[in-house]
């Protein structure tokens, strides 16, 4: 049992097989992605999921992803085209979206102060996040940065934080095609099904992102049939997984 200062929305009960049961949802998610469409094609279905159950969802996007174009011609358009895609995805998914407009992420003080302050002060239950192993260096670095950043807020106060301390209730790491978790050494998974979302993520993306097939098509083949592998590991049709990162950090609420 959660205590009264956890700020818990409520127990609201769901459909699994063939009962309801109880699940505990968070009041508040901060999802992190390195570029735009990170958040759709790893946690789409959860974000509309746990949107769909009352939490207030918040992607903070690191970067504008103007490296997304598969042909030297669509260079000078990219930014135009991601920003457009960027305004549909807001409206299609319908959370907040934070864009920090970074050229780069890099680890170094400067991000871990500012991710660091961005957590106390917004104070996300859940946290989603790239993992640190992720083959992608922008996902990577940034999985470091928030990281450490986790570490600052649940145990100290560096970069101003006296009187801050903050520590949310659950963080995880989610997949992507440069970090499949077939690869990942860890026997902790937890698996949200999202099978009553999986069409609407995939609408998301085929209106949001339509400029963006020739690049993340292919990405999003693999969304597909990663969703119907986690999918067929809980006995529902799709699903997405996610590593607990339970250093620093109980896990306290579990995702479903």
């Amino acid at each position: 049992m959660l205590g009264a200062g956890s700020r818990i929305v409520n127990y609201i009960p769901i459909q699994w097989q063939e009962e309801m049961v109880p699940v505990v949802v968070p009041q508040t998610m901060i999802v992190f992605a390195a570029h735009p469409d990170d958040e759709l094609i790893s946690a789409g279905g959860t974000i509309l999921k746990y949107s769909a159950l009352g939490t207030k969802v918040t992607v903070v996007v690191a970067t504008q992803g103007l490296g997304g174009y598969a042909k030297q011609e669509y260079k000078e358009e990219i930014a135009d085209k991601r920003r457009e895609e960027f305004e549909r995805t807001i409206e299609m998914l319908g959370c907040d979206f934070v864009e920090l407009n970074m050229d780069e992420v890099q680890v170094n003080r400067e991000a871990v102060a500012q991710f660091t302050n961005l957590i106390r002060d917004r104070q996300p239950q859940v946290i989603l996040m790239p993992h640190y192993l992720d083959v992608h260096r922008a996902h990577r670095h940034l999985a470091e940065v928030v990281r450490e950043a986790i570490y600052h807020t649940a145990t100290g106060s560096a970069y101003g934080g006296y009187g801050k301390a903050f520590m949310p209730l659950g963080i995880y790491c989610y997949e992507s095609p440069s970090c499949q978790f077939q690869y990942i050494e860890g026997n902790v998974f937890v698996t949200v099904d999202i099978s009553a979302q999986w069409d609407q993520k995939k609408e998301v993306f085929n209106v949001a992102y339509a400029s963006q097939q020739e690049v993340i098509g292919r990405v999003m083949e693999w969304a597909g049939r990663t969703a119907l592998l986690h999918g067929n590991e809980i006995q529902a049709n799709y699903g997405e997984e996610f590593i607990p990162l339970t250093e620093y950090v109980p896990l306290r609420l579990l995702l479903v």
